[in-house]
């Protein structure tokens, strides 16, 4: 089980594997987005995204208590959504396949708007090719199987699927089931993120 921290400029997770650095606001040359990693004049910064949406979470999660605990998670997953973002100019569609909540959506909605506010978000019912999947775990999924796969398959080559599960629940395993040697993140012993580089068919297992 790891942490997700700041450490100087650098959002990291720290495991007893080692520290991965999810976001190096000194490298300056790699962001190609809108938002800048830092800012002189007290304007919006990809660490404000971060901050405000940790800020903002109990909101989003309205009256769920359970969820509103877990803004850790979702901090740790918006940087690896902003990170994908900055790498690009292009606007993306992404779409979001699983739990039927708008816990995600909420998040990756409110840093789009300042982000990329030209990209497409849309929930499960587009069949376009695209550029980012993200799969809720966050909550029941009636058809984990189902899900894992539509997702996987709509996402473009070189594609990035993120995942998030919080509970013993059955779109878990099947995320293990189906990805068992892709990067896993554990932020709590109930909570676990994917991170899933399309390369071609091989990844996904369908044993």
């Amino acid at each position: 089980m790891g942490n997700f921290v700041l450490e100087g400029f650098k959002y990291l997770y720290k495991s007893e594997e080692g520290d991965e650095v999810l976001l190096d606001l000194e490298d300056w040359f790699s962001n190609k987005g809108r938002v800048p990693f830092h800012d002189y004049f007290d304007n919006i910064t990809v660490s404000t995204l971060i901050l405000n949406n940790l800020d903002a979470h109990s909101s989003f999660c309205g009256s769920d208590q359970m969820i509103s605990r877990y803004d850790i998670c979702f901090g740790m997953l918006d940087t690896m959504f902003i990170r994908e973002h900055t790498r690009s100019k292009d606007a993306k569609h992404i779409t979001e396949y699983g739990a039927s909540n708008d816990y995600i959506q909420k998040h990756f909605l409110n840093i789009l708007s300042e982000l990329k506010p030209e990209s497409e978000y849309s929930k499960g019912c587009d069949e376009r090719k695209s550029d980012m999947v993200v799969v809720n775990g966050v909550g029941k999924c009636p058809e984990p199987e189902a899900a894992v796969h539509k997702a996987y398959e709509n996402l473009k080559d070189g594609g990035l699927l993120l995942a998030m599960c919080i509970g013993d629940t059955s779109l878990r395993q099947e995320m293990e089931r189906a990805f068992p040697n892709e990067k896993k993140y554990l932020l709590a012993p109930d909570c676990a993120i994917w991170k899933v580089r399309k390369k071609d068919e091989r990844n996904y297992c369908t044993e």
